[in-house]
Formats: structure tokens, C-alpha cells, sequence
């Protein structure tokens, strides 16, 4: 079975982005991303850490660097449960975007 799609979305300033989404029939899920700075200029480079938030403690699953155009993924994720994303890169604020799967 081939399972596909795509959606889009532009945060605006100071907005908590939110978001699921699962393809019919696809019992794992991948998030990937693409990391620009406040000018929509891609930042290459910079550490995206994957956790496991419980709500105690999270813990680190995997780490990535993104490339040259900003672009970050990982996968494959467990349904329900939910994820904490990371990011570094010099001065560039840290951002939390919580993750779920449904």
C-alpha cells in the first residue's frame, strides 16, 4: 500500500502552531520540519532534538542537523504518544512545539 500527502502552514508572530495529522491506513507517522530565521531565510546547521516528554522528565530519542535548506525529519514516531522538539543554533531563540500522533 502507497500512502501520501501534504499540508502547509505559516505561522504568524508570538502563535503556537499545532498540528496532527495522520494518512489513512498508516499506523506510524514522521515529522519533518524546515527551520528559517524571522526573515523566512533557511538556517542550515542547527541541532533539532527529538524527546519523549512523559510530563515528568523528557528523555532524548534522536538528534539531527539540519541541512543546507533548513529541512529536518524524524521518524518513525509512536502513535499517542507525546513528543518535545528542540532547537539550536547560536543566537536563535529556543522554540517547544509539542508534537502528538493520533
Amino acid at each position: 500500500m502507497s500512502i501520501s500527502g501534504t499540508f502547509y502552514f505559516r505561522p504568524m508572530e508570538g502563535e503556537l502552531v499545532s498540528a496532527d495529522y495522520a494518512p489513512a491506513g498508516q499506523e506510524q507517522s514522521i515529522v519533518c520540519g524546515r527551520l528559517t530565521d524571522g526573515e523566512g531565510v533557511p538556517v542550515p546547521d542547527a541541532a533539532v532534538l527529538l524527546f519523549a516528554d512523559d510530563m515528568e522528565a523528557p528523555v532524548l530519542l534522536a538528534r539531527t542537523v539540519t541541512d543546507k535548506e533548513g529541512h529536518f525529519i524524524f521518524g518513525p514516531l509512536e502513535s499517542g504518544q507525546l513528543y518535545l522538539v528542540k532547537v539550536f543554533k547560536n543566537d536563535l531563540r529556543e522554540r517547544r512545539l509539542e508534537l502528538r500522533t493520533v
